[in-house]
């Protein structure tokens, strides 16, 4: 056993305490023990939020509701299509209904 199994929640720091109380004493201890002084960074939730929404805002595009999608997301028009600009080449490359594909015959 060594010293810092010892180590109990009024040892720590304010700092410390809360992220123990957050994760528990023996989660604490084991990040002490991996990084053991080294800076580690916490991201911001929307850094890890942004690509779940983006790739929901990607499924949900029919092609022209851009609007809608802003509204639901609360981003601007320009946004959205900054992120679905990709599947809206896909959507306008596609043949309508009814046409074929003239892809792989002519090039």
């Amino acid at each position: 056993m060594d010293l810092l199994d010892k180590v109990q929640m009024e040892d720590l720091d304010e700092e410390q305490r809360t992220l123990a109380g957050l994760i528990g004493i023996e989660a604490f201890r084991a990040l002490v023990r991996s990084y053991n002084g080294t800076p580690i960074y916490i991201p911001k939730i929307e850094s890890l939020e942004k690509p779940v929404r983006d790739e929901l805002i990607r499924e949900e595009f029919d092609g022209k509701n851009y609007r809608e999608l802003a509204l639901k997301y609360g981003l601007t028009e320009t946004w959205i299509r900054n992120i679905v600009i990709e599947k809206a080449r896909e959507i306008k490359a596609k043949p309508m209904d009814g046409q074929i594909s003239l892809k792989g015959i002519l090039y």
